[in-house]
């Protein structure tokens, strides 16, 4: 268990939502960070990253392994970015 920082998570959905990694290294790397995060955050951030824990949980790459709320690399990929937007326009006041 440790302290991780907001740019630690910011940083890889950034590497995920330009392509730099893959959907199967961003949930590996997600999860990890995620289960060892015991840093208190405001209620509004930690939505947001149990938002994105809940969705790389419905993440298979495999369509056979994916109920009706899976999701496939693409779907991961939107929904990352969008919640990098939300995090990016909180940071900057938007």
């Amino acid at each position: 268990m440790r302290t991780v920082t907001l740019g630690e998570y910011r940083n890889l959905m950034h590497a995920f939502s330009t392509g730099r990694i893959g959907a199967g290294d961003f949930k590996e790397a997600y999860l990890h960070l995620f289960n060892e995060d015991r840093t208190t955050r405001p209620q509004e951030i930690f939505r947001i990253l149990e938002a994105v824990f809940k969705d790389v949980g419905a993440f298979s790459p495999d369509p056979a392994d994916r109920g009706g709320d899976g999701l496939d690399d693409s779907g991961l990929q939107v929904r990352v970015t969008e919640a990098l937007r939300v995090l990016d326009a909180m940071r900057h006041g938007a």
